[in-house]
């Protein structure tokens, strides 16, 4: 597949279509139904038979014919018993006869209703109805829930519990979904340091890469964690040459156009495609993306705050649709400001927020962050409000797009 390369800064939704037109849903792979969950389902699937397969009762009570007992009152003779789980055999409903029956158990021939067991009463006669009887109560018919062959789940869907226990019901012990990309993550820099030491002044722990690994969790995926490349050609090529035999390659810093950002020129020697490199939004407007063979690799700037937003507004998306998600975009909502929000630029912007649903809607409570490089703030926030470009911000009570970071149910 061919690409353009856009030399110039381009808008979010330009970049957008450029990583979706870039990436397909990933090849069909079949996984046992236990190890389903996460997953995307990759073909419709229907119902193997009616639900439910026969008339049920949906109560403990008594089956019956309703002219029967049309009146309050009436008694009429045991006529045995059918419980959940039990054949009906050569049990049926004969006239001025009732059926003790129990929830989910078959309905006997012969019976057009069900009476719950609390409206009779056993009397030495035999059962007495306290109330009139009508037809068709209290009776789950065959196939009302999904007749044979009815679309149960759509392809496209994400595999969650509830979906785990309709593939169950409908005997799909062996799931077809897309397989998920293999995903490796490569931190550039000279000043990175592991989490666990301890930095000099000019040093910084590598908070990126473990938001990225994740973020990537978060979506059910797991990601190979490459290490730090140095800010030199030769360890940085090696770096990126491992990186590149995974299906996608998430680069962190190095993307700018500083003397040591030197990721650009190294994925252009390795053979990669350039699609973009700049994005108009704030923070991460020196975003690089490229095709390298059959491997995406998305550069991201090196301050965390554009790292974490680049991953949610590019890669997640692009992921999503590699995944076969229906829909690649998520947590899209309109939330209204607790406090003002200023804005400034030719670029869309994104506010670190806490956003929270009321009765009333979606409500936006700003987060101060001091800049792209305060790492610390991401932790008070769960999404973003967003304002476009040239806008001045927005006061307290005005609606704004915002985007959760993990939506429910993604």
């Amino acid at each position: 597949m061919s690409h353009r390369y856009h030399p110039g800064m381009i808008n979010l939704d330009e970049a957008r279509k450029i990583l979706l037109d870039a990436v397909s849903p990933r090849p069909v792979a079949e996984v046992p139904l236990w190890g389903a969950r996460g997953r995307v389902l990759a073909i419709d699937v229907a119902a193997d038979r009616d639900f439910p397969p026969t008339d049920r009762s949906a109560m403990d009570g008594y089956a019956l014919r309703a002219a029967d007992a049309a009146e309050a009152g009436t008694v009429l003779k045991p006529g045995g018993e059918v419980r959940a789980g039990q054949a009906v055999g050569e049990t049926r409903v004969e006239p001025g006869h009732a059926v003790r029956i129990f929830t989910g158990a078959i309905v006997p021939p012969g019976a057009d209703t069900v009476v719950m067991v609390e409206h009779t009463e056993e009397t030495e006669a035999g059962v007495r109805f306290v109330h009139a009887v009508e037809p068709e109560r209290n009776i789950r018919y065959r196939g009302e829930d999904r007749p044979a062959g009815a679309p149960v789940l759509a392809a496209g869907t994400p595999v969650g519990a509830a979906q785990i226990a309709a593939l169950a019901s409908v005997g799909c012990t062996t799931v077809p979904v897309h397989q998920a990309p293999r995903v490796a993550v490569l931190s550039t820099g000279d000043e990175i340091v592991d989490p666990a030491e301890t930095p000099a002044d000019h040093q910084v722990r590598n908070s990126n890469a473990a938001a990225l690994v994740a973020q990537l969790q978060e979506m059910g995926l797991d990601g190979h964690y490459l290490g730090v490349a140095p800010d030199e050609p030769q360890g940085l090529g090696e770096a990126l040459r491992e990186g590149l035999s995974h299906d996608v390659l998430l680069i962190t810093g190095g993307v700018s156009v500083g003397k040591y950002d030197l990721v650009g020129q190294a994925l252009e020697q390795a053979g990669t495609e350039v699609l973009f490199h700049k994005v108009a939004m704030k923070p991460g407007k020196p975003v690089l993306a490229g095709r390298c063979g059959p491997c995406l690799v998305m550069g991201l700037p090196g301050n965390p705050v554009s790292t974490f937003t680049g991953f949610v507004t590019l890669v997640q998306p692009a992921l999503r649709k590699m995944l076969g998600h229906a829909d690649p975009f998520v947590g899209e909502i309109e939330a209204a400001l607790d406090a003002p929000l200023r804005a400034r630029g030719p670029r869309v912007t994104f506010h670190l927020a806490q956003l929270r649903q009321t009765a009333e809607g979606w409500h936006a409570a700003p987060v101060t962050n001091a800049s792209s490089g305060d790492v610390l703030s991401l932790s008070g926030a769960n999404g973003y409000v967003i304002t476009p470009v040239g806008s001045a911000g927005a006061e307290a009570g005005e609606r704004l797009p915002g985007l959760l970071w993990s939506p429910p149910g993604s």
